[in-house]
């Protein structure tokens, strides 16, 4: 991944968690939790320019990231008097982490000509970083005097993902042994928060991600002998998120 792509996401991320400090921050309802769980991506096509390759299988892999989040309470952002309806609604920025890699498999690549053919490629090694922005509904459940909105709040998000990512091969004398690629993508989350106390709380979610990497880098085919274009990547991806939050 090119530097300015890291400096970039680390400097959206580092505006977000410049607010966690700010003064009054106490008062706007603020968290910031650690997550993490498994990743799992469908059978996904490749689109080069001279062939579509079918059913690609990346691996399964192991999802982390960490997430700041602000509830529209009543007191509001530094004393701002939300109406009392927003208390429904919070903001989400977060980073994940993942693997995105392909070993080498059996697959069918159709031609521009539109011949089938049936081929086994070398592996491509990748990596997925993910910068989201939520925007979520909620609602809360059996309200208690130290938990005025809810023990139990259902939610769902919805939001923009910018997708960094990088894939690599083995082949280092080739043109293009590595390539990287920074795609906008949509995110979606539907869980559920469990209040342990005011300040600590726990997340179970279910999260969709969708983007369309491209890539300038070669695998190889051992059948014909011949290197071939990764191209674009079509990736749906499904997250199982469990999430440890603490609330300021």
């Amino acid at each position: 991944m090119k530097s300015k792509s890291i400096i970039l996401l680390l400097s959206l991320f580092l505006v977000a968690a410049f607010f966690l400090v700010m003064p009054g921050a106490g008062r706007a309802a603020m968290w910031i939790g650690v997550q993490g769980g498994p990743n799992f991506v469908t059978d996904n096509d490749m689109k080069g320019q001279d062939l579509r390759i079918k059913n690609v299988k990346t691996e399964p892999a192991v999802l982390a990231g960490v997430i700041i989040g602000y509830d529209f309470v009543k007191d509001g952002f530094l004393g701002y008097d939300w109406p009392n309806w927003l208390k429904y609604f919070s903001l989400a920025i977060d980073i994940t982490y993942n693997n995105f890699s392909q070993k080498a498999q059996d697959v069918q690549i159709i031609t521009r000509q539109g011949d089938r053919l049936s081929m086994h490629i070398s592996p491509v090694d990748g990596h997925m970083l993910v910068l989201s922005f939520l925007f979520i509904a909620k609602y809360g459940f059996f309200p208690t005097p130290e938990l005025p909105f809810g023990r139990l709040i259902p939610y769902v998000g919805v939001g923009p993902g910018m997708f960094f990512s990088v894939a690599e091969t083995d082949y280092s004398s080739y043109a293009y042994p590595s390539s990287d690629s920074a795609e906008l993508g949509i995110v979606t989350e539907a869980g559920i928060r469990y209040m342990v106390r005011r300040n600590i709380s726990l997340d179970a979610a279910f999260r969709y991600r969708y983007a369309k990497p491209s890539y300038d880098v070669a695998y190889f085919s051992n059948v014909v002998g011949e290197f071939y274009n990764v191209g674009r990547i079509y990736a749906h991806q499904f997250n199982a998120i469990f999430r440890l939050n603490y609330h300021f």
